[in-house]
């Protein structure tokens, strides 16, 4: 994608282009929103990196959701004994792993498990249903897929079960990454609510595995061998997973907290969702949405980097929220100039593409 000409400078927004971000110039400048630590790079794999960057952290804030935090200590254990889990069903180089999930901690959690097992990746847009989650589940092959307990996504692939060659579905439960009693959780979800999993053969609990397993030895790590299924079926292997996070680590710059908008469903998406982690960021996740949630979450928890799906970044733009504090919104190269330069204006940040693995 080459460079895009900027706009003539306006008395509201004097913009500046770097390749391909758009700036106001009341954010720039700024040093008082850096990481204490800049990124560290490197070539190492994904999951390596994680777990490097768990051992300096430890007691560190790494994901906030629902009104919890997991710390990355507590991140990366959790993650292990999933790795575990996942190794006695046989994910490996091998064999691919399904992520049905909205932007929730298991899907973190998941996705290292995969990566540290060397699995294939293989992110399912929840939303998704018939025939467009059916070519997904394809892609899957005679894979694993997590998922967690809502009706509403259980709704989407139990019919799809059995003309699917998965060998076993897991299913998390949504109570566990709560912190109040499921029965106050429907607000948030907006009607998807939770549900006791019809009986399959090739469908487990997740819970039940990761009590019954610990952790899976360091020497055993394959994630070099690991990779994510683009949208287009073509896949992203470990170097280019690699590459892609150091060039959104680039473009955050120091930013300590990142705020992802954006529905796991895609190697753009997941690779996102797993870069600020790499670099010991704290990771904001949200039940929903809509440009309310997303708007209040920016007021609220302040990120100083926000990843937006194309959808969200139209709602942004459409109602500018009253607040955010935001430095840097990144979107997928779908969205196109006029939206970037309207964002920019709603939040007051500049904005920047990233392509991704």
């Amino acid at each position: 994608m080459g460079p895009v000409s900027a706009p003539p400078p306006t008395p509201a927004l004097e913009r500046t282009r770097t390749g391909l971000c758009t700036e106001p110039a009341r954010t720039r400048g700024r040093d008082d929103v850096t990481h204490p630590d800049a990124p560290a790079g490197g070539t190492a794999p994904i999951a390596a990196r994680i777990l490097e960057t768990a051992v300096a952290r430890g007691e560190q804030t790494a994901i906030s959701s629902f009104g919890r935090s997991w710390s990355y200590a507590q991140l990366t254990a959790r993650a292990g004994r999933m790795t575990g889990a996942l190794a006695r069903l046989e994910v490996g180089p091998d064999k691919r792993l399904g992520l049905l999930l909205p932007p929730v901690p298991t899907a973190a959690m998941a996705a290292m498990a995969g990566l540290r097992l060397g699995a294939t990746l293989v992110p399912c847009d929840p939303l998704a249903r018939g025939n467009g989650l059916a070519d997904r589940l394809s892609g899957i092959a005679a894979g694993v897929l997590v998922s967690l307990d809502l009706t509403r996504l259980q709704h989407r692939w139990l019919d799809l079960l059995d003309d699917s060659a998965l060998d076993a579905v897991l299913v998390d439960k949504m109570a566990e990454l709560l912190p109040f009693p499921r029965n106050l959780m429907a607000p948030l979800l907006r009607g998807g609510e939770l549900a006791t999993l019809p009986r399959h053969p090739r469908t487990g609990a997740l819970p039940r595995l990761l009590q019954a397993e610990g952790e899976r030895p360091g020497t055993l790590d394959a994630s070099a061998s690991a990779g994510v299924l683009r949208a287009d079926g073509s896949r992203a292997d470990a170097d280019q997973l690699a590459d892609a996070v150091d060039r959104l680590l680039d473009l955050a710059g120091g930013a300590g907290r990142w705020l992802i908008a954006q529905h796991p469903e895609d190697a753009w998406a997941l690779s996102a969702l797993l870069t600020p982690l790499t670099a010991g960021r704290e990771v904001v996740l949200l039940p929903r949405l809509d440009a309310r949630t997303v708007a209040a979450a920016l007021d609220q928890t302040a990120p100083r980097v926000a990843v937006l799906s194309p959808r969200v970044a139209e709602a942004l733009a459409d109602t500018p929220p009253p607040s955010a504090p935001l430095d840097l919104a990144v979107v997928p190269p779908t969205v196109d100039e006029t939206l970037r330069d309207r964002l920019a204006t709603a939040v007051g940040a500049r904005v920047a593409v990233w392509d991704g693995p």
